[in-house]
């Protein structure tokens, strides 16, 4: 297979996963674990697994599909390290947040403590894509 075919795939990919982790965390969040489906046992600590999984596999297929050939120049390494840098601190402060149980309120809203686990991951994730990316 081409490798420009390769990638248009791992793109659509990461779309399936990323619906496939939307699932089941709606299934999660609404409380219809455990539950059966076409004779398949789905427990609580299962589906979390998989969206786990869903999310390591979301990061592998994107960092395939979008990775960028080019060597970048000197004001896109820049940038990509700022962006790094902040990405990084960001993946931090969640992950702070998560050890010493600090509440966050957006407008008045209690954000729960899975979306800083979720935060850590992806920021983690985008800081360092941002760092490879001023490597090339």
């Amino acid at each position: 297979m081409h490798k420009n075919t390769l990638r248009e795939l791992a793109k659509f990919l990461s779309g399936l996963v990323a619906g496939d982790f939307l699932a089941a965390w709606w299934i999660w969040a609404k409380g219809l674990l455990p539950t059966s489906f076409m004779g398949i046992m789905f427990s609580q600590r299962g589906v979390i697994v998989g969206m786990v999984f869903d999310v390591i596999l979301f990061c592998f297929l994107v960092h395939f599909g979008w990775r960028i050939k080019e060597t970048p120049k000197d004001e896109e390494r820049l940038f990509h390290r700022v962006a790094g840098t902040i990405f990084a601190i960001i993946a931090v402060l969640h992950l702070l947040r998560l050890f010493f149980g600090w509440q966050f309120n957006l407008f008045g809203w209690a954000t729960p403590y899975w979306l800083s686990g979720i935060g850590t991951i992806v920021a983690a994730f985008l800081s360092y894509a941002s760092f490879q990316l001023t490597k090339k």
